[in-house]
């Protein structure tokens, strides 16, 4: 497999073949006690900090990223993708979640970061056209783009990172189409993509991918019920499109709660909403399904039976 960027811009890298049992292109995890998602943080590192404080799963701003205290207990995160770009604080983001995903995991509960258009992109060619700003920042920082996306320790964190999340009846994914692929097949097409093109495979920054698609579930009737089940979750989660669903700036739910759009454009370069949290709890018979904002602020979205 080639390990490295295959942008003609950068020098060619052989990297080791991914190690699918250690970094499986989908997590799969079968329940949760408190289940929490955001997305599309795009470098907007203080109001990512405000929310992990606000909904309790942080002790408060670290001093330095790597610092972070897990305070969730047996709480999971899922942060579905773009990370980096349009905000000018994406290195620090960055560096806190990969400190928060050990963290976490030290502290008795998960951190599960999925990989978003904008990371693959950048790990496929870090000169792209939606580079311009992380590259700018990473310049500033007296960093290599072709090294941060190949051997730089932040760059193999993002290459081990899963493209999908099953936490229970809940699926998470940037983009979200699935093709109606079973959890198997899905692995399996990821899994032969990044063995042939790595980052730059159409399975995973194609049009239609699912980093990329977007309102792929219009393209038939029952489309987006038709791919949960074959997943075997209730609710398919995904950022990407701020507007699908509903207005930007908040939460959406779609197609009777199946789908939920949770890309509030947070990004002070985006400036739609200071952020928002996607709170599930089992109450013993129901899921709920929360909105939180970084001002403690709440607003109902769902509530169903566990799937």
């Amino acid at each position: 497999m080639a390990g490295g960027c295959q942008s003609p811009s950068c020098p060619s890298w052989e990297g080791a073949p991914r190690d699918f049992t250690t970094f499986p292109t989908i997590v799969d995890r079968p329940s949760f006690t408190q289940l929490y998602a955001i997305s599309d943080v795009h470098g907007g590192y203080d109001r990512l900090v405000a929310l992990l404080v606000q909904a309790g799963l942080i002790g408060g701003a670290p001093a330095q990223p790597a610092e972070v205290a897990w305070t969730g207990g047996d709480a999971t995160l899922v942060v579905t993708g773009d990370l980096i770009d349009k905000g000018d604080r994406s290195v620090e983001v960055i560096e806190l979640l990969r400190a928060l995903e050990l963290a976490a995991t030290d502290g008795g509960g998960h951190v599960v970061v999925t990989l978003g258009n904008h990371e693959a992109e950048f790990l496929a060619d870090p000169y792209n056209s939606k580079a311009d700003a992380f590259d700018g920042e990473l310049a500033t920082a007296g960093l290599d783009p072709c090294i941060v996306a190949t051997t730089d320790p932040r760059g193999t964190w993002l290459r081990s990172r899963p493209f999908g999340a099953r936490i229970g009846g809940w699926f998470f994914a940037h983009a979200g189409d699935t093709h109606g692929l079973s959890l198997g097949d899905l692995t399996a097409s990821l899994e032969d993509g990044l063995r042939a093109h790595d980052f730059a495979d159409a399975t995973i920054i194609g049009a239609d991918s699912i980093l990329e698609a977007r309102a792929w579930w219009e393209a038939s009737v029952g489309r987006a019920r038709a791919e949960a089940d074959a997943l075997d979750v209730a609710h398919l989660v995904f950022g990407h499109t701020p507007d699908a669903l509903g207005p930007r700036g908040a939460i959406a739910v779609g197609e009777a709660g199946v789908l939920f759009r949770i890309d509030v454009g947070m990004s002070p370069a985006v400036d739609d909403s200071a952020g928002a949290l996607l709170a599930i709890v089992h109450d013993g018979l129901d899921d709920v399904a929360t909105e939180l904002r970084p001002d403690g602020g709440t607003r109902a979205l769902w509530r169903g039976p566990s799937r």
